[in-house]
């Protein structure tokens, strides 16, 4: 029989057969239904053996046994910061330095004011329903994109997509435009999704990137219709992808998932100002990433001539 822990009406009971004088600890063990090494043990707390003492240090030591958890008010304010600006629980980890298990578990317990659910991309679940607004079908297919592109060896190759106004709020959008090396995000509010609007948001983008823009891939909605006229304008290629197949787009498709963290579904784009989209873009990009291991996609080597 292994060490147990007396109860408060058997440490009296053991002060009453240490105060009699003539018990041996099996004597005392028998009558109180423990082990010889419980009463041993129990003796040893304190001297001369008094119970409200004994359970005084009992007590002590059942609170201060187990893990400690080493989160302070500085740390919560620190990690709740970081995940109001779309950092995941991983990347907060990576660089401060914790356990990315801790800070879910944290999470989970409401130990951190900032809940589980609004993490980005958390419970996600993605349900397509039918595009309407009509595609068309010629262009250079993605199967005809260079290895180069593929394999994201160099800077310089976009993809490019819209994020539309909630339904019957606003035709306006956003163009977004994903550096497919380093994971730059860039986007443009237009007025509608159209090739006309597609075509003023493209030049604007040239605007601001110019020559570090080679190609770009896209899907087959009508608001690209009008590629031919990129191609020429700018000499450079424009890729099609295959209908219905977002992954080939993959990176557009993730970073549009972040930008509605902070424009949901319903947004009225066209109450929002050019500088909220800056600083959502901002924050955005200022975000560590896995894949360029804890580096942002603006501090990523690729990224440093492309300002």
């Amino acid at each position: 029989m292994g060490i147990s822990t007396l109860s408060r009406f058997q440490r009296g009971a053991l002060a009453q057969l240490v105060s009699e004088g003539h018990h041996t600890y099996q004597d005392m063990a028998d009558a109180l239904g423990v082990a010889k090494s419980t009463i041993h043990y129990e003796l040893n707390r304190v001297k001369p053996y008094d119970p409200e003492l004994a359970q005084q240090d009992a007590d002590r030591k059942r609170r201060a046994c187990g893990r400690h958890s080493i989160l302070t008010s500085s740390l919560v304010t620190l990690i709740t910061n970081h995940l109001r600006l779309t950092w995941s629980p991983e990347a907060v980890a990576t660089a401060f330095n914790l356990g990315t298990a801790s800070i879910y578990n944290w999470l989970n317990r409401g130990w951190l004011p900032f809940e589980l659910a609004d993490l980005p991309n958390r419970n996600i679940r993605q349900c397509r329903v039918n595009e309407h607004r009509g595609t068309f079908t010629s262009g250079t297919s993605i199967e005809q994109r260079p290895t180069i592109v593929n394999k994201r060896l160099a800077f310089g190759h976009w993809e490019v997509d819209t994020v539309l106004s909630g339904r019957k709020t606003s035709r306006a959008c956003l163009v977004t435009f994903v550096e497919r090396k380093t994971r730059l995000l860039w986007a443009i509010k237009a007025p509608n999704r159209t090739a006309k609007a597609l075509n003023s948001a493209f030049e604007k983008f040239m605007g601001t990137f110019g020559s570090q823009v080679k190609s770009i891939t896209v899907d087959h909605g009508k608001e690209f219709a009008d590629y031919q006229s990129i191609e020429q304008d700018y000499q450079i290629k424009v890729y099609f992808c295959h209908p219905y197949s977002p992954w080939e787009r993959g990176s557009n498709e993730y970073f549009n998932r972040r930008l509605r963290w902070f424009f949901p579904k319903k947004t009225n784009f066209g109450q929002v100002t050019t500088d909220e989209i800056l600083a959502a873009l901002e924050l955005i990009n200022q975000r560590p990433l896995k894949i360029h291991h804890q580096q942002t996609a603006i501090k990523n080597p690729s990224s440093t001539n492309c300002h």
